[in-house]
């Protein structure tokens, strides 16, 4: 009944205008500036552009100094995997000298695979991750974590590990780059950018996830999905510190901007629900995939010390990328609850 309303309706359209929003953030570089590794040169009109749907990716190019990503990706590609929360056993080489946590690393302060849900069986995603989540504390807890109900100590704990370690290993003497980030888009006039809290004991969520990617290890347009589903209300912020060089590498993000205002949640409901579902099945094709590939998407080819924000409830995707079996992508990532 859902698709035959969908159809009945005109089917999935593209927000008219929709386009990413460029902003040369170089010449704003704060190296050496105090503690601060970040600046955006952000305005209050960018935010209402992203929030509106007229400019649903927001690139900042060059914000992050190359020297600070340089140091930061060497120490996050150190840093080891983790191969179970109690084994103790975890890959990377025996030898390093690092001063990144090796054997007996806290699942807090290690890589480890990601699964596309809590199911056991569930298929593993394209990368490994650092930072203990919601869905981490769903499966290895069986605890579904909600907005008015106070947070598990274990999971507040191992956030408090994460923003240790992140400040402490991998980018001190400066800030982390999330926190400048914060606190510019809150010093915008009228907008309040917060990161999630406990509601009862008002401690900080996880300050972020570092996402450590392969070449290879993923299908070619990425794996579609959408995460959250009301748009202008979170947002999605990515730090690259490390990506592939080479103009034909690939690993563009790619975002559809559909229309998802009330009455077209309602109308393409069919369509937006197979979206949520076919993520945790990425060997397989659905007929979403013909209607997104008939839609002029944005697409952005990142660069280490860019920051990209976007509205995550719309259809996105990371394509694949070429390179040695050795190179690693890696990028910080954080939701962040926004208004005004």
């Amino acid at each position: 009944l859902k698709w035959l309303l969908q159809q009945a309706c005109g089917g999935v359209g593209r927000i008219p205008g929709a386009a990413a929003r460029v902003i040369d953030a170089a010449n704003l570089q704060v190296a050496g500036e105090g503690a601060r590794s970040c600046r955006l040169g952000a305005t209050v009109e960018d935010l209402r552009a992203l929030l509106s749907g007229q400019a649903p990716v927001l690139i900042y190019r060059g914000a992050l100094n190359r020297d600070l990503c340089r140091r930061a990706a060497a120490r996050l590609r150190a840093v080891p995997e983790k191969c179970s929360e109690t084994s103790g056993s975890f890959g990377g080489s025996s030898s390093s000298k690092s001063r990144l946590p090796s054997a007996g690393a806290s699942v807090a302060t290690s890589f480890a695979e990601w699964r596309l849900g809590a199911d056991p069986e569930a298929p593993a995603s394209d990368y490994t991750k650092l930072g203990y989540t919601k869905t981490d504390v769903l499966i290895q807890e069986s605890i579904r974590m909600k907005a008015d109900t106070a947070a598990p100590e274990s999971y507040l704990r191992r956030a408090a590990e994460t923003r240790q370690f992140l400040d402490a290993e991998v980018f001190s003497p400066c800030r982390s780059p999330m926190d400048d980030i914060r606190d510019e888009l809150s010093a915008l006039p009228g907008v309040q950018c917060r990161l999630e809290r406990c509601p009862v004991t008002r401690q900080e969520f996880l300050p972020c996830v570092v996402r450590r990617m392969s070449a290879g290890g993923r299908r070619q347009e990425g794996n579609v999905h959408m995460d959250t589903v009301v748009p202008a209300s979170t947002l999605s912020i990515n730090v690259y510190l490390s990506v592939p060089e080479e103009a034909a590498a690939g690993g563009e993000l790619i975002l559809y901007p559909t229309r998802k205002d009330a009455l077209h949640r309602f109308l393409n409901a069919h369509f937006f629900e197979t979206i949520e579902v076919q993520n945790f099945y990425p060997g397989r094709s659905f007929y979403t995939d013909q209607i997104l590939a008939s839609m002029d998407p944005i697409v952005y080819r990142p660069a280490a010390g860019d920051v990209v924000l976007i509205d995550p409830a719309y259809p996105h995707a990371v394509r694949d990328f070429d390179g040695p079996s050795d190179f690693r992508r890696i990028s910080l990532q954080t939701f962040v609850q926004v208004s005004g």
